[in-house]
């Protein structure tokens, strides 16, 4: 079915709705609590119409709706067996989504509007009931059997009173939500209201008097004249009171008013108030503006976009609020330092002082050894120390940066859960300056951790299957998502797995870059995955070009000197504003295994050189081999994530030193900052699948952009590339390709021999193939490299081409 058919349907079903929408509601206005005896009529038997039934004739001509026997049967049942009058809502609705048929615009307020009205209708309908308890004679045509039923629960469970305050207060919410009311400026505006009709009422009074007396002072004589004196006396210094008292408040709730505008939008820089910003066309970036830069902001951001959506950030309330155990049990932490103390001593080696930090999951010990004790000889007893406490696996840090002691980080036998609530809500994450935070997790303290990954600026993370790992990677995501616009970020999803990051597909036109060369909005396939790796390397070579033309370092002057309008376009580069681009890899080692010099060069050249122009990497695998990790990506890959691994040459190649194998699972990590010399050990932010589908979902229901972000095409670059070469293609051209990619030759010699041709023609095709970038130059007596590793791509380029 083509587009053009689709939306003519869509025009035909708004069209339908529309006078459905009409009939409803000439039939519920016309209603007559007369026709109510039409209600013992079927909508079925009105055909008998037809038949000349006397008994249905008779019917529809003392009917009173203005749809005849028809509208009378339908508002009857709409009315009585529904919400009551209030049902003429519904009509309204109707027309709404009809509309929206039509021009397919504001679906999210649409959504908003149609819930606020529907839960508004079922609050009235039930205060009605509420009100027929107290006065039986109402009708019950004003509140439905929903309404009845309602009010009768509620008075069953928690009386009239209660009912009624109940659903005053869902009333007062919803309207307020309707109409976005703000209480606290409300509240003063009352305030400041009250105090204006106090004074407006003195002086009225005031003035009445004052003329009373002035009457009454012509009857009096001089002796009695003193009486109305001593009645002013009073009203004229009350008068004098007042007023002032009167006008401070006024003034003073002006300034209030204002005061608490300007910090209402600093407010808004808190995590759940975040949507108000985002509705003024700020990003996260502004939030926390005052209101006179509000609109400096929203026009630069107007400006740099080309397209602006009415994006709200996501709430906390999203995510799941469940608890760990979080009580410390001292008796166990005594116990173990006592334990810690007597084992060692069995060995020889004493200890000073004990000092304890709990935390979640871990609880560290800091021991101070006697003099002359080796360190050496503390570390050799890790496993009799296991054993002693019983523990599933402890960690010795000899010595601790920057202290004097050895630390021994010992299991807690009944770990606290991290949530990603917890960390996400907590007020480290919701104040950092970080250009694209990351929120970690708990460190053994039981402080929330928070990094950059623009500092980073690339992330390596390894861990066995069940470690945590794509956890730790929904985490990474989600936590951006919570700070970052859709117009800030973009990200590159590689997925071979195919289901770990599946339900982030959905976020395609607010938060994706996709290639306009493969059709995976996440990529699993590995020859799709080079393709994309190839556009972000498009990507960042095209962002080179334009830092160079205006003159600056890195992204953030770009964006900071674009949004001060100090940048034109010259008609070659187009100036607009550059987003980060994140992009995330959950398993290397099988895009490694498949196709490994073409995954290695593309990640190892973004990781030298991309991150001036905001393109960072997560790369997640494991299996953390040297064939894997390979020395070119391991060197730019600075800060590292060690999840539990098996063994500890896993360990070393991924942090440089032991320690990963000792970790427990269930997202316990050896974080290396870069630049860092020891590992920080943090219990990683656990977040659900059930979780991760509501944040996406409640995003995916806005509005995105138009188109999502595109990525410079490899194959057009190719095609166009090849556009100079000679028109008139040999015949044997598609199928020299197909030879010379299936056998990874690119040889005359080949050719002569698959095609039964001769060397001149053979050395024209491999001509050919090179102005097509599918061989490469030539080099000397070698075979030349072909760049096309199978044949989809290939059959992808000569299409191409074709066109």
């Amino acid at each position: 079915m083509s587009p053009r058919t689709g939306s003519h349907r869509y025009q035909l079903i708004a069209v339908v709705g529309i006078v459905i929408s009409v009939m409803l509601f000439l039939s519920i206005i016309s209603y007559s609590s007369e026709d109510q005896s039409s209600g013992e009529i079927r909508l079925s038997d009105i055909w008998k119409i037809f038949k000349n039934d006397e008994y249905i004739l008779i019917k529809a001509e003392r009917t009173h709706n203005l749809l005849g026997l028809f509208g009378a049967i339908v508002s009857n049942w709409l009315i009585n067996s529904t919400v009551g009058y209030f049902v003429i809502v519904f009509p309204f609705l109707g027309l709404i989504w009809s509309i929206y048929l039509l021009n397919k615009k504001n679906l999210h307020r649409k959504i908003v509007l149609t819930n606020y009205l529907i839960i508004l209708t079922i609050l009235l309908s039930a205060f009605s009931g509420l009100w027929r308890q107290l006065n039986p004679s109402l009708s019950t045509e004003w509140s439905g059997v929903v309404g009845v039923f309602i009010a009768h629960v509620l008075i069953n469970l928690i009386g009239t009173v209660g009912a009624f305050l109940l659903i005053g207060t869902g009333f007062i919410i919803v309207i307020a939500l309707l109409i976005d009311l703000d209480f606290a400026v409300t509240m003063e505006k009352l305030k400041s209201f009250y105090w204006s009709i106090i004074i407006w009422s003195k002086r009225k009074i005031n003035n009445y008097r004052k003329n009373k007396s002035e009457k009454r002072k012509i009857e009096f004589d001089e002796k009695d004249e003193q009486f109305p004196v001593h009645i002013k006396k009073p009203d004229i210094e009350s008068r004098e009171q007042i007023i002032p008292r009167a006008n401070k408040p006024v003034e003073q709730s002006s300034n209030k008013i204002s005061k608490e505008y300007v910090a209402g939008i600093h407010d808004v820089g808190e995590f759940e108030r975040g949507e108000q910003n985002v509705k003024r066309g700020l990003t996260a970036q502004g939030i926390g503006k005052t209101s006179e830069d509000i609109g400096e902001v929203s026009a630069t951001v107007s400006e740099d976009r080309e397209e602006e959506i009415d994006y709200v950030f996501p709430s906390v309330d999203l995510l799941d609020a469940r608890r760990g155990t979080e009580e410390i049990n001292e008796d166990e932490l005594k116990a173990n330092a006592e334990l810690l103390r007597m084992k060692l001593s069995d060995f020889s080696v004493e200890i000073e002082n004990v000092s304890v930090t709990p935390g979640p999951v871990v609880t560290l010990y800091e021991l101070v050894p006697a003099p002359g004790v080796k360190i050496s000889k503390i570390e050799s007893l890790q496993d009799d120390i296991a054993l002693a406490l019983k523990a599933k696996g402890i960690r010795i840090i000899a010595p601790m940066p920057g202290k004097g002691t050895v630390g021994v980080e010992i299991p807690n036998h009944n770990p606290s859960l991290v949530t990603v609530r917890s960390v996400i809500n907590s007020a480290k994450f919701r104040d950092t300056n970080a250009l694209i935070p990351i929120a970690m997790g708990k460190t053994i303290s039981g402080e929330v951790y928070v990094d950059d990954l623009a500092k980073m600026p690339h992330l390596l993370i390894a861990g066995a299957t069940g470690s945590g790992k794509s956890v730790g990677i929904n985490t990474i995501i989600i936590s951006i998502l919570y700070k970052l616009h859709p117009s800030d970020v973009k990200f590159v999803i590689i997925d071979p797995k195919k289901i770990e990051l599946a339900p982030f597909r959905k976020l395609r036109n607010h938060y994706l870059a996709v290639s306009p060369d493969i059709e995976e909005e996440i990529v699993t396939e590995p020859n799709n995955a080079v393709l994309i790796l190839k556009s972000v390397e498009l990507e960042m070579e095209n962002r080179y070009d334009k830092l160079a033309s205006a003159g600056v370092r890195d992204i953030v002057d770009y964006n900071r000197k674009l949004a001060s309008e100090r940048l034109n376009n010259d008609g070659k580069i187009g100036h607009k504003k550059l987003p980060y681009l994140i992009v995330v890899i959950d398993e290397l080692a099988d895009l490694m295994i498949t196709a490994a010099r073409e995954i290695e060069e593309p990640i190892a050249r973004l990781a030298q050189l991309a991150r001036a122009v905001g393109i960072h990497l997560v790369v997640a695998t494991q299996r953390p081999s040297v064939d894997v990790i390979t020395g070119v990506i391991k060197a730019n890959f600075p800060a590292r994530i060690a999840y539990q691994v098996s063994s500890k040459i896993d360990s070393r190649t991924i942090l440089d030193m032991n320690g990963a194998e000792q970790l427990l699972g269930a997202g316990d990590m050896l974080y290396l900052p870069a630049g860092s010399p020891k590992p920080e050990r943090i219990q990683n932010a656990f977040i659900s699948i059930e979780e991760v589908e509501r944040v996406v979902s409640y995003i995916h229901k806005q509005k995105g952009y138009a188109t999502p972000f595109i990525l410079p095409s490899v194959l057009e670059k190719r095609r166009i590339s090849s556009a100079g070469r000679d028109t008139g293609e040999d015949e044997l051209f598609e199928e020299a390709a197909r030879i010379i990619v299936r056998h990874q030759q690119g040889s005359v010699s080949l050719l002569q021999r698959r095609l039964k041709i001769g060397y001149s023609r053979a050395a024209r095709l491999i001509d050919e193939l090179e102005a097509a970038g599918i061989v490469g130059p030539f080099d000397g007596s070698k075979a030349r490299e072909v760049l096309i590793e199978n044949e989809t791509e290939l059959e992808n380029i000569l299409k191409r081409l074709k066109t």
